[in-house]
């Protein structure tokens, strides 16, 4: 806004302007990690603008909006009377009234992919300025290793001594965030006996989404959900490009068996903070991982890498995952290979710990500002925004042995295989929303109830259901269970084992297996073991 319309509706008075210019919702998100190093100075303005002539522009105004902020519009950028540009965008293009400092942030890992030039039918490097607005002088690209000033050197001249060396926002909050991984696992709803599975995706019809869409359906079909549960980041030019609706819709069979899609704007960083093992491609998360020191395995790997870059030597360092061999045991694998980080650190990030510090001091230098006398705080990333999903209908294998019942569970979805010693049955919850799935259940139960309604649920249960052969309703001690011959049994189980489904689908294994009810029995079910008491009601 104009410096009279400030003075004249505004509550903060006229001061230095820091223009933030997005432009795809990737490089809005990376800029707004970036942002921090102006909090709390009141001696600098900071005003948004967005350029919308991007292919990949979607929900970039909704996300600024959403902070909230206003937003300059576009036609009006050229005449703001700002000091300092900031940006995550290499398209940056801007003419002001007067020649100002342009910085550009990275918002992914180094400069290794070759991506679509919009203005031409060829490609280019992503992440490079235009040479010919390098030669402008004002714009300065920050990198955060030497050898990205060596390699842009070589790619152009025309970025020599036009680049700043500092940190990465991104790498810096997930190793500040590693001391609450516990916190982010609980927000997920995964305990110490489940492992979480990160699977990111870049964009691009190489990306692990472009070639192979259906190995997050294989995951939760094959990863036991008492074990493990699945996550999914997609790259922001996937929802941008695609759209949110048509993302779902591709992977819906894989959200319907408990897939969780990371919202593209936050939780990424503490999901892999919590996560166990990373399945990725050639993508900056695939990056982050192996310097890191999480578990990767890649999935895909497209020839639009680079070469001579750190990306193309992960891609030939790092373990590919076999998709004609046995998932869980690869993933199994990988977990257990846990070690320290695929790439060292330091050939990929020059000054770890210390990207907002060193922004903080180019900023305010080319402001002609003191820094503030504060110490710039180091940021943690932000709780996942929601949790892993409930599954209310679960395919149930289980076996009896030595009196002792072994359960694994999978997703509606999958039709596991059983050995001839093996009983399989369908169990669901009643707040599963599908009708058609209680047709299919041997089980059915309650999780969550008042005790004084339990005998009328079940027999209201029992009746319109004919195919069910026994309802379970949660109790304090563990749940009370009547089966179709009209017999009621209490189950009582140590507090690792209250689960009314888990509990309920035991007792259904034995009594296929032995058809008499025991006064006590072992159950095992994904790590967790105790004794169950039998007793009649």
């Amino acid at each position: 806004m104009e410096p009279s319309e400030s003075a004249r509706w505004g509550t903060f008075r006229s001061k230095p302007t820091v223009l933030a210019v997005v432009r795809t919702l990737t490089s809005a998100i990376r800029l707004l990690e970036a942002l921090p190093v102006f909090a709390g100075d009141d001696r600098v303005r900071v005003a948004f603008a967005v350029d919308e002539r991007s292919r990949n522009s979607d929900g970039v105004s909704a996300l600024i909006r959403g902070l909230p902020a206003p937003i300059v519009p576009w036609d009006r950028v050229a005449d703001l009377d700002c000091r300092l540009v900031i940006a995550a965008t290499e398209k940056l293009d801007l003419r002001t009234r007067k020649p100002v400092p342009m910085l550009v942030i990275p918002h992914g890992v180094g400069f290794h992919k070759y991506v679509p030039d919009v203005d031409t039918t060829g490609t280019r490097v992503s992440g490079l300025v235009d040479p010919a607005v390098l030669r402008g002088d004002q714009v300065r690209m920050l990198v955060t290793h030497p050898s990205q000033q060596r390699q842009l050197a070589e790619l152009d001249p025309a970025t020599v001594g036009r680049t700043v060396l500092g940190g990465d926002t991104s790498f810096d909050l997930l190793t500040t965030s590693v001391p609450q991984r516990a916190r982010y696992r609980s927000a997920l709803g995964v305990d110490d006996r489940r492992r979480l599975v990160l699977v990111s995706s870049t964009w691009g019809g190489e990306s692990l989404l472009g070639t192979d869409p259906g190995l997050l359906t294989a995951l939760v079909r094959e990863l036991p959900v008492d074990e493990y549960r699945v996550a999914l980041v997609a790259h922001p030019n996937v929802w941008t490009w695609e759209g949110g609706w048509e993302l779902r819709r591709v992977i819906d069979n894989a959200l319907r068996g408990g897939l969780l899609l990371v919202d593209p704007a936050m939780g990424w960083h503490a999901t892999m903070v919590a996560s166990d093992l990373v399945i990725g491609d050639h993508g900056s998360l695939s990056m982050y991982a192996a310097t890191t020191g999480v578990p990767l395995r890649l999935a895909a790997f497209g020839d639009e890498v680079v070469p001579h870059t750190v990306m193309a030597d992960l891609g030939r360092k790092a373990i590919r995952l076999d998709r004609h061999r046995d998932l869980r045991a690869q993933v199994e694998q990988a977990i257990g290979d846990r070690h320290a980080a695929l790439v060292p650190a330091d050939t990929v990030f020059a000054a770890p710990g210390q990207a907002l510090r060193l922004l903080r001091t180019w900023c305010y230098d080319a402001l002609g500002l003191p820094e503030p006398a504060w110490a710039q705080e180091s940021a943690i990333a932000e709780d996942p925004a929601q949790a892993l999903p409930d599954l209310h209908s679960l395919h149930v294998v289980g076996s009896v042995s030595g009196g002792a019942v072994t359960l694994r569970r999978y997703p509606f979805v999958t039709v596991p295989h059983v050995t001839p010693v093996e009983v399989r049955h369908v169990s669901v919850d009643d707040r599963e929303r599908d009708v058609r799935r209680f047709a299919d259940a041997a089980t059915i139960v309650r999780a969550a109830g008042r005790s004084d309604e339990a005998a009328r649920w079940l027999g209201e249960t029992l009746d319109a259901f004919p195919g069910c052969r026994m309802a379970g309703h949660a109790t304090s001690t563990g749940c009370q269970v009547r089966l179709r011959d009209g017999r009621g049994v209490a189950l009582t189980a140590p507090p690792q084992l209250r689960d009314t489904g888990l509990l309920t689908s035991a007792l259904y294994t034995l009594l296929v297996h032995d058809r008499e009810l025991p006064g006590s029995f072992e159950l095992r079910a994904g790590g967790r073991t105790g004794r169950v008491t039998v007793s009649a009601v």
